[in-house]
């Protein structure tokens, strides 16, 4: 998903399934630092911070319904 986007506080679903909350973005880079709500592989990432890849972010979650690449 393009970073620009994408805003801070935003909740993303990701490539993994993951939902995730995000807390930067850098254009630049092409990244977004992401917060996990919901990691359905691992559940020992909720609560972590990572910087991602921003075409990991499939979709804006909306609760209920998403918006993006799906």
């Amino acid at each position: 998903m393009n970073p620009e986007d994408l805003s801070v506080q935003a909740k993303v679903m990701l490539s993994s399934g993951d939902r995730a909350e995000v807390l930067s973005i850098d254009a630049g880079a092409y990244t977004v630092q992401v917060k996990y709500l919901d990691a359905l592989g691992d559940p020992s990432l909720v609560g972590s911070e990572a910087w991602i890849s921003a075409d990991e972010v499939i979709a804006l979650d909306q609760g209920g319904h998403a918006e993006g690449l799906t």
